[in-house]
Parts: structure tokens; sequence; C-alpha cells
């Protein structure tokens, strides 16, 4: 038998040649089918689940385990886990889907800097872009430099995604020699991105003269090439953290030869530039009166300005809030439940386009939990409650051996007792994060004027649903805001002034950081913030 054997995926009709050997998920990663892992191909997440004939190695305990006996009877495999070993034909059976990505925020006013001023040549219309390179999404607006206006806005999901849905998956392959092959993941998108903005802004890519760059450590560092290696381990010292200029070419992006890229500074290994263009789209440092700032992903990122002072820290959320590691998880795509209300006796519930439920994104997560509670069906320790006479008793499940809720029973949408525990999980972190960090400052909650809930998924999550689940405290229920893509906001504010990026340095400079994992208390606080509110 040929030591190399071909794998084709229907129906995308690509094909390549990979070694007996191969996991499927390998595979689709050397011929750019995107097969979602957002445990980055541990075998921890049951997401790659794909239809696959031909030369296999038998089904893994795991799999088994995943797929039920049905499933693999059915064809069902793994990605991550199926090892080729002769030619396969492999079947995606959902097609792609068009995710959505938050690119709007509150603008705030300010000077726009001719272009002539940073040395630019201001010979027509000259055009810069502001980038977020987020872990899930990339958010891209091109700007008139003379004026500020945006005339293009695209966004799309990361291409990186494929090799797990945190910034740790993909620092642990790039340290298995795989940065090169992240790099230029990110840098093609870009690149594809930028002229898709400037083809809808009807503009020559010459006109494009300067991109300001945001992002977490990690996606920043990625793209720039840089040893992102010390935010796998501590002490995390060493991250790239500096504030760049760069030539494109020199990261990836070769269709822009004379195009430079400015990546903002980060305050620390956790507390990227993304955070900092948040703090300068807020305003953050210059309120006067105590405000925080929540940035809510797979790492949830707080900022505490009180008394003159500014404190940062990053507490490991997990990745329940993006949909992933749910049973019925998903990202904010059309068909997702974004929206639950309690109404009496039923559940209504609301779906990203009005399509039918497929599955359930993160605020629909936090909605769901919350009217569950109100309900009666979760407990304030996290379990089903099972009461005799609730309406709602008949919804009760299983999945394999954990016990489930149907939400949706037409769609097949269930909540786990597993998928409780990673709300609690994510919600205790902020919570414990956001205690710990007002003990810090001396204050306590009551004396915060705003809470600033910053990013895509807080751009769609509720106030209520935050303070019925313990994330935020009662007292901040008329004080939050959501700030939407704030880092794209910071970003296009850099991007106009170059007043804004020194004071983006500036800021960098003087944020103290706490290290919640090694405070000496964080791990009892924690546990005493899973319980949900009475």
């Amino acid at each position: 038998m040929s030591d190399r054997v071909r794998v084709n995926f229907e129906p995308a009709g690509r094909t390549v040649k990979v070694q007996v050997g191969s996991t499927l998920l390998e595979a689709a990663r050397a011929v750019g089918v995107a097969i979602d892992s957002p445990c980055g191909g541990t075998g921890k997440c049951g997401s790659c689940r794909v239809r696959a004939t031909g030369g296999l190695e038998p089904p893994t305990r795991t799999e088994h385990e995943t797929l039920g006996g049905a499933g693999v009877a059915a064809g069902k495999r793994l990605a991550c886990r199926a090892r080729v070993t002769g030619d396969v034909v492999v079947t995606l059976d959902e097609p792609p889907r068009e995710a959505r990505v938050v690119t709007s925020a509150e603008q705030r006013s300010l000077e726009i800097e001719p272009p002539a001023a940073r040395g630019i040549e201001a010979i027509g219309v000259v055009a810069g872009a502001a980038v977020d390179v987020g872990t899930t999404t990339i958010a891209v607006q091109l700007l008139d430099l003379a004026t500020g206006e945006v005339l293009a806005t695209i966004g799309d999901l990361n291409d990186q995604r494929v090799y797990g849905a945190d910034v740790l998956s993909r620092v642990a392959h790039a340290a298995a020699d795989g940065g090169h092959e992240l790099q230029h993941l990110v840098a093609l998108q870009l690149e594809a991105m930028l002229a898709d903005s400037l083809r809808t802004a009807g503009l020559a890519a010459e006109r494009l003269a300067e991109v300001v760059v945001v992002g977490n450590t990690g996606m920043t560092g990625l793209l720039l090439g840089a040893d992102v290696s010390p935010l796998g381990a501590a002490p995390y010292e060493g991250a790239p953290v500096a504030p760049v200029r760069i030539g494109a070419y020199e990261t990836g992006i070769v269709a822009f030869p004379s195009l430079d890229l400015v990546v903002l500074p980060g305050v620390s290994a956790f507390i990227g530039s993304d955070i900092v263009a948040g703090m300068l789209a807020t305003g953050l440092a210059e309120r006067g009166a105590p405000t925080v700032m929540i940035d809510l992903g797979t790492n949830g990122e707080i900022v505490l300005a009180a008394g003159g002072q500014i404190i940062a820290a990053s507490t490991a959320v997990g990745p329940a809030l993006e949909g992933a590691s749910i049973e019925c998880g998903m990202r904010a795509e059309p068909g997702a439940i974004e929206r639950v209300d309690l109404e009496g006796d039923r559940l209504v519930l609301s779906t990203i386009g009005g399509r039918e439920p497929i599955g359930i994104c993160g605020s629909g997560l936090i909605d769901l939990v919350a009217a569950l509670l109100d309900a009666g069906v979760i407990d304030a320790t996290g379990r089903f409650v099972d009461a005799v006479g609730s309406p709602f008793r008949r919804r009760f499940t299983s999945r394999g051996d954990v016990r489930a809720f149907v939400v949706d029973p037409d769609g097949g949408v269930v909540l786990t007792q597993k998928d409780v525990r990673q709300v609690q999980l994510a919600i205790g972190a902020i919570r414990t994060g956001l205690e710990l960090l007002l003990e810090e400052a001396g204050i306590r909650a009551h004396a915060v004027v705003n809470a600033n809930v910053a990013g895509g998924f807080g751009y769609h999550v509720r106030a209520e649903s935050l303070v019925r689940l313990g994330m935020i405290p009662p007292v901040w229920l008329d004080r939050v805001t959501f700030g939407g893509n704030t880092a794209l906001a910071g970003a296009r504010m850099a991007l106009v002034n170059s007043g804004v990026r020194q004071r983006a340095e500036a800021l960098a400079a003087v944020v103290r950081t706490v290290d919640l994992a090694a405070h000496p208390e964080f791990q009892q606080r924690f546990l005493g913030a899973l319980t949900f509110p009475s």
C-alpha cells in the first residue's frame, strides 16, 4: 500500500493526498476545508463530526462515546480522531455558516489629523484601514484618511479557528512548529479582506496608505510572526506587547508592497492592544468617577479606572460564551437562539435571522439559564430541579448519561447539566475578577458609575440576565452600557490621529495588572462565586 492516500471532501469538491495515519482534520487543514474544532483537535469538544467512507482505522473509544452507536453505524466520525489507511470520501453535512461580526460601536468625537501631517501624500482619496483581529472573527473598516468617513466594512470568521476556538490552542500549535502556518492564514485572509474593502469603495490598491491593527496579544503576535510561546506557560513574561510599525509584506501581506501596518501596544500577556483600544474608545481613563470595562470572550478582560489609577486583570472564562463546549452551542449565526424570554410557563425563543432554531449562541445561553432559574428549573447550585407540578417537567430528557432540558423539540436543541456547569464557571470567573479588582482599588461596587460591557458578545446580552446569574452586582443594573466593538473603534481613532497612538502608549504604560491566578484568595472566592443568586 502506498504511503500517501487520497482524501476527497464533498460537497467542497477538494482533494488532497496525505500520509497514511493522518487524521481527517489534518487533511482538511491541508486543503483549506474549514471543519470546526474548538478544542484544537484534541477530541474533547465533539464538534468536528463528519461522514466518511473508505480506508479508515476503526472508530476510537472517544468516537464511540461522543457519537454513540447509532452515529458510528451511520458512518459518522470525529475528524480529529479518524485516521486514514486508504482513499477516503468525507462528506460535510452542514453548509458553511455566515457569522455575525459586530463592527459597530459608539464613536467619540475626534479631530481628524490631515494625512500630510503624518507624512502621507494626499493626492485624491487616501484610505486607511482599522483592523480588529479577534480570536473568533476579523473586522476591517476602510476609512477616508482626510475626512474619517467609513468607506467599507467587512467582517469574517478568523480562518485560524480550525486550530482551536481559543488563543491557547493556537499558541500550542505555534509552539509545535505551526507558527508560520498560522501567520500565513491570517495574513492571506487580511490581504483578501483589504482588497475586498477597496473594491467596495471603488479604490485602487495604491490608495491604501496605512493599516492600524489591534487584537489580543496572541492574535497580533501570530500576525507579526512573533514568538508567542510565553503565552503558553507562567510567568508569561516576554509576550509581544510593544507597539510595532512594520511593512505589510513582512507579515505575508504581499499584495500591498508599500503598505505599513501599525500595531498598537498591549499591556501584558493577556491584556492586549484590543483592550488598550477599548480604553481609548470608551474614554475610560478620562471619566473621573470609577468606571469598569469588561470584554467577554474565551478570556474575560476587566479594566477598572478609579482614584487616578487603572487596574486590569484577565480571567479564563472558557469557550462557553462563544457557543463552544456547549452541547447545542454555536457561534452567533443565522438560526442561533440569541434571546430567551420567560412568559408564564412558556419559553419564547428569538433566533438570529428569524430562522428555525438549530443551536444556541452565547447571549441566548445566558438568557436561557437566567430564565430557567426564574422558572425554578435550575436551583442556585446549578442543578436541574424536576419539580412535581412544574409545567416544564415533561421537558427533561438525557443525552447519554447526562441530564438535559429540551429547549426546542423541533430543532433538537437541549441544555445539559454539563452546559449549566460551563456557564457557572464562566460567570464565576468574571464575578471573582470583578470583586478582587474592586478590593484592589479600595472601592465598593456601588461607587462604580458605569460598567461598559464590550465586544460582540456584550453587544447582544442583556444586563438583567447578567445580574440574574450574578456576574455583575444588582446595583449596576441601570449603570451597564454595551460598547460594541470598542477595539475596532479605538483602532479607527488611532488611524486618523497620531496623537491617539501616543495616548495608547501612555495608557499601556500606566495600567497595573493583577495576576488573578496567583492571588491568594482567588480559588476560594471563585468556588463561592459558582453559586447563582437565590
